[in-house]
């Protein structure tokens, strides 16, 4: 199973094995280099990777000797006869920054008000309240 985090571009791989001894991921977002998983409870294995935007292919090795590919994921042939996994990260959207009010421009307005005699700004807070009838 694969989780993917968007916003900090981590990838969580989750491989089902109870009963192999070491199951390592590989792919193109390391340049096919094996990295070791954790073991978790219940046979699962466990590994979370920062990796950059793109779509990926990996594969899962285990005990060194079985060839594996994730369930949850689209795969696609391989030049070996076989098929890998792929997986997409998605870019990071962009907060955008809301546009308020800041301190020292609502004082420069409550003084502007003060000079020439004008009632000083409101500050709103939260929805716009309905009037009663």
């Amino acid at each position: 199973m694969i989780k993917v985090r968007p916003r900090v571009k981590k990838v969580d791989f989750q491989f089902y094995a109870p009963d192999a001894s070491s199951v390592v991921v590989v792919g193109e977002f390391n340049g096919w280099q094996p990295i070791p998983m954790n073991k978790a409870r219940k046979g699962m294995w466990k590994l979370t990777l920062d990796v950059s935007p793109g779509t990926y292919q990996f594969r899962y090795l285990v005990d060194n000797h079985y060839w594996a590919n994730d369930e949850s994921t689209p795969t696609v042939p391989n030049p070996f006869g076989t098929e890998n996994s792929v997986v997409e990260v998605p870019e990071t959207k962009s907060k955008t920054k809301a546009k308020t009010t800041t301190t020292r421009k609502r004082r420069k307005k409550t003084a502007q008000a003060k000079e020439t005699g004008e009632e000083k700004p409101k500050r709103r807070r939260g929805r716009p309240r309905k009037k009663a009838e």
